[in-house]
C-alpha cells in the first residue's frame, strides 16, 4: 500500500509543480519517514517521477479532466474536530494559565425547595399524605421511646383502585413496642435532605490538579526561555549536544515526528522554535559529517566595524568570535537546495543519455559539501532574494 502523500499532492499539483514545490514536497516525505527516502537531486522530470513512484500517484490523468470537489462529508468533520480540538487547547491552557480549574464538562445544578416540588402533585393528596406521614412518624417515635400508648391499629395504608381483593390484608398491623424494634431509625428520623456539598477532598485533589498543570506549563515556559537565551552560534550547538533540545521534543511534542499526535497544548506555539535547532544539528551532523571545526569556520563573518569609530590598522581584533545567525542559516537551506538543483542541470555534469552524472559532479567538487560548492558557484545568500 502506497504511502498517503501530502494534502495538497494531487495528479495536477505534480504534474504542474516546479523545482522548489517538488523540492518542498521531498524535504515533507523524508521528515515524515525519519530517513532519507527519496533524493533531491535532479531535473523536475527526475523529482516528479520520484514522488509519483513513491506515492502511487499516476501521471496519466488529464489535468483538464479533474474537477475539484468539495470535501468530502468525513473530510468535513475531521477538519471541524481538529478545529474544536485546537480550540479547546487554547481554553485549557488560558483557564490553567489563570490559575482556575479547567473542567471538559461542566456540571451546573442547584438545590430545588421542597415547596417546588410538593407543588408538582395534587394539593389536595398532599395534604392527605403528609397527614398520614406526620402521623405515622409521631406514632413511630412514641413507640420507640415507650410513650406510645394506644392499642389501636394504624390507619390503613392507601391501595390502589385496582387491587384485588385477594391481595387485601387479612388482619390488621399493630403497633407495639417490640415491632418498633425492627424499624429503622432511618424510617423515623427521615426528613428531605439536601444535597451533600463537595468534599474537602475533591477540592483538594481539584487544587492539585490546577497546581500540577500549572506546573508543567511553567516548566515548558522555562525550557523554552532556556532555548530563546541562546548567545551564539556556539551556544546553540550546545543545546543540541546536551540533549536539551530533544527533551523538550520528548516531553513536550508530538509522539510522531511530522505528525499531528499528543502533544502539550502549547506545543504549536513552540515547535518552531525546537525545530529549527534540530535542523540546524542535522547541517552540523550530514552535511558537515559533525566536523564542528570546519561548521564553525564556514559560518564565522567578520566582526561589525561601528559606524562612530573605525579601529586603527595596528589595533589588535576584540577577542570574540562572531558567526552568522543560526535561524539565518537554517532559513537559508531550502534557498541553497533549489540553487544546487539548478547548477547540477548543468552540461557539465550531465553523461551521454543527458542524465546528471555523480562522478562529473565528485570530478569537480571533490569532498566538498553543499554549502561549500553553494559558496564556490556564487549564489550563497541568507537573505530572501526579490523575484
Amino acid at each position: 500500500m502506497a504511502p498517503i502523500p501530502p494534502q495538497d499532492l494531487t495528479p495536477t499539483s505534480l504534474i504542474n509543480a516546479k523545482g522548489a514545490q517538488l523540492k518542498f514536497w521531498i524535504v515533507k516525505t523524508n521528515e515524515v519517514a525519519e530517513k532519507k527516502i527519496l533524493n533531491l537531486s535532479g531535473t523536475n522530470d527526475v523529482l516528479r517521477e520520484r514522488l509519483a513512484v513513491y506515492y502511487g500517484v499516476d501521471l496519466t490523468v488529464n489535468p483538464a479532466a479533474e474537477t475539484v470537489t468539495a470535501p468530502t462529508l468525513d473530510e468535513s468533520i475531521r477538519d471541524r474536530q481538529w478545529a474544536d480540538l485546537e480550540a479547546l487547547g487554547v481554553e485549557w491552557r488560558n483557564t490553567v494559565s489563570a490559575g482556575a480549574i479547567f473542567k471538559l464538562i461542566k456540571i451546573t445544578y442547584h438545590i430545588v425547595p421542597e415547596q417546588q416540588i410538593n407543588g408538582l402533585g395534587s394539593t389536595s393528596d398532599l395534604f392527605q399524605q403528609s397527614a398520614q406521614s406526620s402521623r405515622m412518624r409521631k406514632e413511630v417515635m412514641e413507640t420507640r421511646s415507650g410513650t406510645f400508648t394506644s392499642s389501636g391499629s394504624l390507619p390503613p395504608l392507601p391501595l390502589p383502585q385496582d387491587t384485588p381483593p385477594s391481595n387485601f390484608p387479612t388482619t390488621p398491623f399493630h403497633m407495639s413496642t417490640s415491632s418498633a424494634q425492627i424499624i429503622p431509625t432511618a424510617v423515623a428520623d427521615q426528613t428531605v435532605l439536601a444535597p451533600t456539598p463537595p468534599s474537602s477532598h475533591l477540592t483538594t485533589t481539584h487544587a492539585a490538579e490546577a497546581q500540577r498543570e500549572v506546573a508543567i506549563l511553567g516548566d515548558l515556559s522555562t525550557a523554552i526561555a532556556g532555548l530563546e537565551r541562546c548567545e551564539g552560534l556556539r551556544h546553540v550547538i550546545r543545546q543540541i549536544e546536551s540533549g536539551e533540545v530533544q527533551t523538550i521534543r520528548d516531553r513536550y511534542g508530538p509522539s510522531e515526528v511530522g505528525r499531528r499526535g499528543t502533544a502539550h497544548a502549547s506545543w504549536p506555539k513552540y515547535s518552531n522554535l525546537v525545530s529549527k535547532r534540530e535542523r540546524l544539528g542535522r547541517v552540523l551532523e550530514q552535511d558537515f559529517g559533525g566536523d564542528k571545526e570546519r561548521f564553525f569556520t564556514f559560518f564565522s563573518v567578520p566582526p561589525p566595524v561601528s559606524k562612530k569609530r573605525k579601529r586603527a590598522a595596528d589595533e589588535p581584533a576584540p577577542p570574540e568570535e562572531h558567526f552568522r545567525s543560526f535561524r539565518k542559516i537554517v532559513e537559508a537551506i531550502p534557498w541553497r537546495d533549489i540553487d544546487l538543483v539548478t547548477e547540477r542541470r548543468n552540461p557539465a555534469y550531465l553523461d551521454r543519455d543527458g542524465e546528471f552524472a555523480d562522478t562529473l559532479w565528485r570530478e569537480k567538487w571533490g569532498t566538498k559539501n553543499s554549502w561549500e560548492v553553494w559558496r564556490e558557484i556564487g549564489k550563497e545568500h541568507y537573505v530572501k532574494l526579490k523575484g
